[in-house]
C-alpha cells in the first residue's frame, strides 16, 4: 500500500532564550513536554525572491534566487488552560513575571504588556507525514481570544524566520500534563463601568455584570520583516507601530444597559470611556484554587455602537484600549491589558 495522508500528527513550541539567536533552531525543540495542540498546523511557506535578468532577450537567460522573506501563517487553538499556546500569549504580551504558587499546584502568572517585544522569540515545528517542517524563529504578531461553538478560541498571527524540512519526526514530543482541560464560553463573566480620570472609580462589582453573546478580544504588535546585508533571511522583526487592544461584544437584544452606551457614544460632552474585565474561571485545580483567566482593560474608549434592523434588535459594541490616566480601583496596572492566567505551570512563559 502506498503512503497515506493524514491530519497533524504532533508540533511542538519551545522559546528560545538566548536574545541573539534570532534564526537558529532552539536546542531541545522536539523534546518532552513541548507539544502544543494546533486546530491546524498553519500553512507556513519559504517566500523566495527571484532575481530577473532584465536584460534584452526573448526569453529568461538568468534566474537568481535571492532573500527568503517572512513566513506569516496562523495558528488556532481551542484555549486550554495548560496549553503552550500560552507560550504565544506570554510573547505577544512581553511579560510574565516568576509564577507565584498558590498552594502547591496552582500558579498565577501576571502577563502585562512591555513596551517593545525586541528578544521575545520561540522555534516551532510540525510533524507533516514523513517530515517535520520547522520554524527556526518566530514572533507572535497577533491574538485573537474569542467564543465560538461554546468553547473560547484563541488564534494567533506569528512571523516566522524561514521554513526547513527534516525527515525526523516528533517522536518525542509529549503536551503538558492536563492539556485536555478547555475553556468554555459558559465559564465567562464580563463586568464594564465608567473610567475614572481620578480616584481610580469603582470597582467592579455585581452590578456591573454584562452579558454578551459573543465576544473577540484582539490584542496587536504591528512589526516589519527587513533585511540585511549578508543575511538571507529577514532579521527580527520589531514594532513599527504602537500595540493596539480591542474589544468587541455582541448582544443578543438591545436593552436598558447597552442602550446606554449608544447615549454615551452620542452625547455631548462625549463620555465613552469605560473599563472592564472578562474573568474565565475552569475547573478546580486544588483547594480554593481553579483555573482562571482574568483580563483586565483598566481603560476602554468606545468607538462603535451599532443597532442592527431585525425583529428583534440585537445590540453590537466595540471599544478600543488605552492607557489609564492612573491605576483603577481593583485593577493594578494603567497599561491597556493585562492577563491573570492560573495553571498549572511553574514556569515562566517568556524563558
Amino acid at each position: 500500500m502506498g503512503d497515506i495522508e493524514k491530519r497533524l500528527n504532533k508540533a511542538a513550541i519551545k522559546v528560545q532564550s538566548d536574545t541573539s539567536k534570532w534564526g537558529i533552531v532552539v536546542a531541545g525543540l522536539v523534546g518532552a513536554g513541548n507539544g502544543i495542540l494546533p486546530l491546524n498546523p498553519g500553512s507556513p511557506k519559504r517566500n523566495v525572491q527571484m532575481l530577473e535578468d532584465e536584460s534584452a532577450s526573448a526569453f529568461d537567460v538568468n534566474l537568481d534566487v535571492g532573500t527568503w522573506g517572512a513566513s506569516d501563517f496562523g495558528l488556532d487553538f481551542d484555549y486550554r488552560w495548560d496549553g503552550l499556546e500560552n507560550i504565544l500569549l506570554g510573547l505577544l504580551m512581553g511579560v510574565d513575571t516568576n509564577p507565584q504558587v498558590q498552594d502547591v499546584l496552582a500558579f498565577q502568572h501576571t502577563i502585562t504588556m512591555k513596551d517593545s517585544a525586541v528578544g521575545l522569540f520561540a522555534s516551532y515545528a510540525t510533524e507533516k507525514f514523513s517530515e517535520v517542517h520547522t520554524i527556526p524563529t518566530l514572533k507572535v504578531l497577533k491574538m485573537t481570544l474569542s467564543s465560538s461553538g461554546g468553547l473560547i478560541k484563541a488564534a494567533f498571527n506569528v512571523r516566522g524566520s524561514d521554513i526547513t524540512s527534516e525527515t525526523a519526526t516528533l517522536t518525542g514530543v509529549t503536551v503538558p500534563a492536563n492539556a485536555h482541560f478547555r475553556a468554555k464560553f459558559q465559564q465567562a463573566m464580563f463586568r464594564m463601568n465608567d473610567y475614572a480620570v481620578a480616584g481610580g472609580g469603582t470597582g467592579l462589582g455585581a452590578g456591573h455584570v454584562i452579558k454578551p453573546k459573543s465576544f473577540s478580544l484582539e490584542i496587536e504588535r504591528k512589526m516589519d520583516a527587513e533585511h540585511t546585508s549578508g543575511s538571507q533571511q529577514i532579521i527580527e522583526p520589531i514594532e513599527n507601530d504602537k500595540p493596539s487592544v480591542k474589544l468587541t461584544m455582541e448582544f443578543p437584544r438591545m436593552d436598558a444597559v447597552n442602550a446606554a452606551y449608544f447615549a454615551a457614544w452620542t452625547a455631548l460632552p462625549i463620555t465613552v470611556d469605560k473599563k472592564a474585565d472578562i474573568c474565565i474561571t475552569g475547573p478546580v485545580i486544588e483547594a480554593a484554587h481553579a483555573y482562571e483567566l482574568d483580563i483586565h482593560l483598566p481603560h476602554l474608549i468606545i468607538e462603535d455602537v451599532e443597532y442592527a434592523d431585525s425583529k428583534i434588535i440585537p445590540s453590537k459594541i466595540v471599544l478600543r484600549g488605552a492607557v489609564a490616566d492612573e491605576i483603577q480601583t481593583d485593577m493594578a496596572d494603567k497599561l491597556p491589558a493585562a492577563i491573570y492566567l492560573t495553571n498549572t505551570r511553574a514556569a515562566t512563559l517568556v524563558a
